[in-house]
């Protein structure tokens, strides 16, 4: 048989998941530029030069996030089955659903830059603001349409599928950034569980987490007691007045807690390590040397290749191969600092501290975690420091909610009961704020002197 005509599912064996099993469409969308060039992205940027074995990529995190979506959908489906009749007509629209989420949650992470969130933190060091949702929704657009009213040869299968392309695609769309809102999408009401499958903006529990605990405490070698299978055997969808989400058993009260004390804990042992965020700002001062020496793809500068899609494509972690290969004078600051990336010449830590942080009324009310400093706030300090004076910030909470646990529901063993928010009595001390200062060069400034700078401005900011 032609491959082109091939239907069948297809099997990729995973390191954390097993055998994994994707229909057609998904491995069409994976068998794309867009999607083959997360091979090309690490999935913790400079942690794995702290961690060398954390040298694992988007693209198998993004195939274990599409794997899990069909997992949780199923197990929704299965514990759920009178709301499940409410909610969907048939079989096949259910069919339909399913399939859709698998493609939002394999093309979550599709607008990433190179070295993940590092590259949201250098478009934002030059004064711009971007997110990697609003590129993925970019791209996912340019995998189906040629033009407004053209398809690709992907759009077509697509279409095959699901006819009405537009509807599906904006429904794919905002299962990616977690709502309907931003995307112009049907209102979600009794399909509302939906938005909380992959990007889950009610409480932070959701299949993207999920893979990406088990993934990189794999390649970190550390250790976490996090269960999601068990989980999913124990969610269902709650239905009231109309509007659905996903609920918990009330036993798994503190498997919940226990998963954002991973998060914590992963955060504060890996991702926030004091040498792997030392490493991400001599990275980013290179890329910034970089975007000032003039460095283009296509027409753009670096750090507004997210304008144009199809010359986003071309960048991914090789840019810090091209920049340390250059030969151009105005890229020689950029270079120096990637040389000393790799001999191991890093930035000296002059000052750490833990912040003072607390909530206001209005933060409580809303149940927002404190607000850690500015990015004005950070840049003020270090031109109070003066330019061979680099600060950090590390920010370890539970997500955007200073406590998650409120905003899950749980259902008991035995109906009757409506299903109510509860949260178990562990407590976790967080949210842990912290400033990192790096001196890029030895300088005559004396080391009391710097201090007394930096505490000044942290009294002035009421953090100290």
């Amino acid at each position: 048989m032609d491959l082109e005509e091939n239907r069948g599912p297809k099997l990729f064996q995973d390191s954390v998941h097993g055998t994994m099993r994707f229909p057609w469409l998904v491995v069409k969308f994976i068998d794309t530029k867009e999607f083959q060039r997360l091979r090309n992205i690490k999935q913790l940027s400079t942690t794995y030069l702290v961690y060398p074995a954390a040298a694992h990529n988007r693209f198998e995190h993004c195939l274990g996030v599409c794997w899990l979506a069909g997992l949780m959908f199923d197990a929704l489906k299965t514990n759920s089955p009178d709301e499940w009749k409410e909610i969907f007509k048939n079989n096949d629209e259910s069919k339909k659903t399913k399939l859709a989420i698998q493609i939002a949650a394999l093309l979550h992470d599709v607008g990433h830059g190179p070295f993940s969130h590092t590259w949201e933190n250098f478009v934002r060091a030059r004064g711009q603001k971007w997110d990697h949702e609003t590129t993925s929704c970019d791209l996912i657009e340019n995998m189906i349409y040629k033009s407004e009213n053209e398809l690709t040869e992907l759009g077509k299968k697509f279409q095959e599928v699901f006819p009405d392309v537009r509807k599906n695609l904006n429904f794919i769309k905002a299962v990616i950034i977690g709502g309907h809102k931003k995307i112009g999408s049907d209102p979600p009401g009794e399909k509302a569980f939906l938005y909380q499958i992959v990007a889950n903006k009610s409480n932070d529990i959701d299949v993207d987490k999920f893979d990406y605990f088990l993934r990189d405490a794999q390649h970190l070698n550390i250790g976490v007691p996090f269960d999601y299978k068990r989980l999913m055997s124990l969610c269902k969808v709650h239905l009231l007045d109309g509007v659905s989400k996903i609920a918990f058993r009330d036993v798994e009260k503190y498997s919940l807690q226990g998963m954002f004390r991973v998060r914590a804990d992963l955060h504060i042992r890996a991702y926030q390590h004091g040498v792997a965020k030392c490493l991400e700002a001599m990275l980013i001062d290179a890329l910034v040397e970089a975007d000032k020496g003039g460095w283009k793809v296509g027409d753009l500068p670096l750090s507004g290749v997210h304008h144009d899609p199809k010359q986003f494509l071309k960048i991914s972690d090789s840019i810090q191969e091209l920049i340390q290969n250059s030969d151009e004078e105005s890229f020689s600051k950029a270079r120096a600092i990637l040389r000393r990336m790799l001999e191991r010449d890093l930035y000296k830590t002059v000052y750490e501290r833990v912040l003072s942080v607390v909530q206001t009324p209005q933060q409580q009310e809303k149940n927002d975690p404190p607000s850690e400093l500015t990015q004005e706030q950070l840049h003020e300090l270090e031109n109070a420091l003066g330019e061979n004076y680099r600060v950090s910030q590390v920010k370890v909470n539970q997500g955007k909610f200073n406590d998650p646990m409120k905003n899950v529901t749980f259902y008991p063993k035995e109906g009757g009961r409506s299903p109510k928010v509860a949260a178990p009595s562990l407590q976790m001390d967080l949210p842990f704020y912290k400033i990192y200062v790096f001196k890029r060069e030895e300088d005559t400034c004396d080391t009391d002197s710097v201090h007394k700078i930096i505490e000044d401005f942290l009294r002035k900011e009421k953090v100290l």
